[in-house]
């Protein structure tokens, strides 16, 4: 193995740890935060849920200006500014005492998860793996599955013990002491052989700018993909623990229930990218979300072990694959020229579904519908996702274009 092979692998470990810490930690945690914070303030679901809108909406209007920043900036800078700020929103979340102050550190959180996850995985990746894209995304990402299986556990454990506040402290540590000093210190945007002028003749580097990109119908089934896929995650991240305390089962079985839900996403993750680097980003978009919507539906039959352990298995193993696939899908649509801005634009629908999904889902239980009628509108969303993937075509054009100067 090259040295710079050796770097690329390092690369994705440190990635690895960076989504594990704060996307595990900050995004993923939101379930078991939900019934105890509720309580302390006397809020309802819907008001509660709508941190977590807070949190996707900030992302959503930050993540192009780090696209962009991305585009022209070493990755280093921003993840680790990221992280930091993941740190100090938890830590201010930790002494809130009103909606307000909450809400500001979830814009802080949210911010922070643009910065210093997702993208900056999918662009360093993008730069630094060819052959072994899916492959090396798919253990990157994996990261955050595991991070919320494991932070999770922790936060559940931390509140029964200390309280909700707590939870927040435990959360933040290990961004301050693990996940800041490593992206700083490993992290690098490209390989050398890519810097400067050589990333011009680099096939690897080109693609098309972002006025042709906005233009294809691909960007389009990607951000309606995303949008899908988005608001079906984050609706069933926040909804499922609820969902299953109010059926019966006590918080710490239901948390299980959602981390053991979480490692077979990270299992998930490395299956569909290795699948992507066989049949394609596109296709192997399509059969994640297809499934995932299956898997959605059993949920509903909780009570059941069999149908309980069939949602587990088959959504667990889909529900995270999307965020390995979607980077190997623009990549394949559109280059690398430009990865940064269209999956910073592309975010928006991420976002616009992340901070949709919570509330909606609040809003449907608060109504007098249950859960039964949220689930069921998450599997078809997801389902509405499959289709949009299968809309999207990889990048055809001359090579006279592919290489075109970069306008900024």
């Amino acid at each position: 193995m090259s040295r710079r092979e050796r770097h690329g692998w390092l690369i994705v470990a440190t990635l690895f740890i960076a989504l594990f810490v704060v996307f595990g930690g900050g995004y993923n945690t939101a379930g078991v935060f939900f019934d105890p914070m509720r309580r302390s303030f006397g809020w309802n679901s819907a008001r509660q849920s709508s941190l977590q809108t807070i949190l996707a909406l900030t992302a959503g209007v930050t993540v192009p200006l780090f696209g962009w920043l991305l585009d022209r900036f070493e990755a280093r800078i921003i993840m680790t500014g990221g992280t930091i700020l993941a740190g100090c929103s938890m830590v201010l979340a930790s002494r809130a005492n009103s909606f307000r102050i909450l809400a500001v550190a979830y814009m802080g959180l949210g911010a922070a998860i643009a910065a210093s996850t997702l993208l900056p995985a999918g662009l360093v990746i993008a730069n630094w793996f060819k052959e072994r894209r899916g492959t090396a995304l798919g253990i990157a990402t994996a990261g955050t599955s595991l991070g919320g299986m494991a932070m999770t556990l922790i936060a559940a454990r931390t509140i029964e013990a200390a309280g909700w506040r707590a939870g927040y402290i435990a959360l933040a540590v290990p961004t301050f002491l693990i996940a800041a000093p490593l992206t700083a210190i490993i992290i690098r945007t490209r390989p050398p052989d890519q810097q400067g002028e050589a990333a011009s003749a680099n096939p690897l580097a080109a693609g098309l700018d972002l006025g042709p990109a906005l233009r294809s119908r691909s960007f389009w089934m990607i951000a309606a993909a995303q949008f899908c896929f988005s608001l079906a995650g984050a609706g069933g991240t926040v909804h499922t623990v609820p969902y299953l305390i109010r059926d019966g089962f006590r918080l710490d079985y239901a948390a299980q229930v959602f981390s053991i839900t979480f490692a077979m996403a990270s299992v998930g993750k490395f299956l569909m990218g290795y699948g992507a680097d066989l049949l394609s980003g596109r296709v192997a978009l399509a059969l994640t979300l297809a499934m995932a919507a299956v898997g959605q539906l059993m949920l509903l039959g909780a009570r059941h072990d069999a149908l309980l352990g069939g949602y587990v298995l088959l959504y667990g193993t889909m529900s995270g694959a999307p965020l390995a696939l979607i980077p190997m899908v623009i990549a394949e649509s559109f280059g690398l020229k430009r990865f940064g801005s269209v999956s910073g634009l592309t975010g928006i629908c991420i976002t616009l579904g992340g901070a949709a999904g919570p509330i909606l889902g609040g809003v449907i239980v608060d109504s007098g519908a249950g859960y039964g009628a949220a689930f069921l509108l998450f599997a078809a969303v997801l389902a509405a996702g499959a289709v949009a993937a299968l809309g999207c075509s990889p990048l055809k054009i001359a090579p006279a274009e592919y290489q075109s100067p970069a306008t900024d």
